[in-house]
């Protein structure tokens, strides 16, 4: 009789001890499961509405080429060790925010979509201008950017040496025609942000997306100016970007209309 009385408390020991152990692994994983789904949404970037995306930082600009209408003078990019430098009316450096800072931009910044960018390089850009007004230089990448969404604000830093030649970017609508948008004259000393307003009436829109009939980055160019005189003309860009509106563009991207 002792002995059937042991082995029965034995057997209820086990099974408590198996009941205890059995619901602490349920809320570990409940615990687990919680910090994981936390985590998931602090780290989630933002994908819809106004997002700003990096069209090139320009760390690796090799590939890019430039052409001149002018026969003569020497035209050509290279890959400049620097970054925006932008000064206050005051003249003292200023950061990202126009906030007063010793070491200006930082070495390294994230953008919206969670991607990091360095800031060691600019590209520069070294042309020559003989015929007033109608000289240009045109700037442009190895292959040209589709731009995801609409685009609503085209921006990129410049570096200007007090020469009032003109810069403009070149946009391709999905029908293949081409658009010249001003972005300002570089007149002006040091550093400056340039931005120009994307047009509404440039056919763009988020059913087109699916057909990859978004509008694509061309080139940079830059129109000599009637009333300077000729000679070399330098200038630098930095950190090309554009605002582009996501807010239509939920549809599933991996499918797309081609075939």
């Amino acid at each position: 009789m002792k002995g059937n009385h042991k082995r029965v408390t034995l057997t209820l020991l086990i099974l408590v001890m198996a009941f205890l152990i059995g619901n602490n692994g349920i809320n570990v994983n409940a615990v687990n499961a919680q910090d994981k789904g936390g985590g998931t949404q602090e780290k989630k970037k933002q994908k819809d509405g106004l997002v700003s995306d990096w069209l090139n930082d320009f760390e690796a600009c090799e590939d890019w080429r430039a052409t001149a209408t002018c026969p003569i003078g020497d035209t050509k990019i290279r890959k400049i060790p620097g970054k925006p430098r932008p000064v206050n009316d005051e003249g003292k450096l200023v950061d990202e925010e126009g906030n007063v800072s010793q070491t200006g931009f930082k070495d390294e910044v994230e953008d919206e979509n969670g991607l990091p960018h360095k800031n060691e390089y600019v590209l520069g850009v070294k042309t020559y201008f003989m015929d007033r007004g109608f000289d240009r230089v045109v700037v442009f990448p190895p292959n040209e950017y589709i731009i995801r969404g609409k685009a609503r604000e085209i921006k990129v830093w410049a570096l200007g040496r007090k020469f009032r030649h003109t810069l403009y970017v070149m946009l391709r609508d999905y029908r293949g025609r081409t658009h010249k948008l001003k972005m300002g004259r570089l007149d002006f000393w040091g550093w400056k942000e340039m931005s120009v307003i994307v047009p509404g009436w440039l056919p763009q829109s988020a059913k087109y997306a699916m057909l990859d009939m978004n509008l694509h980055f061309v080139s940079f160019v830059v129109e000599s100016d009637k009333f300077e005189v000729p000679g070399s003309f330098y200038t630098y860009l930095d950190q090309f970007r554009v605002v582009t509106d996501l807010s239509e563009f939920t549809g599933d991207e991996t499918i797309k209309d081609t075939w």
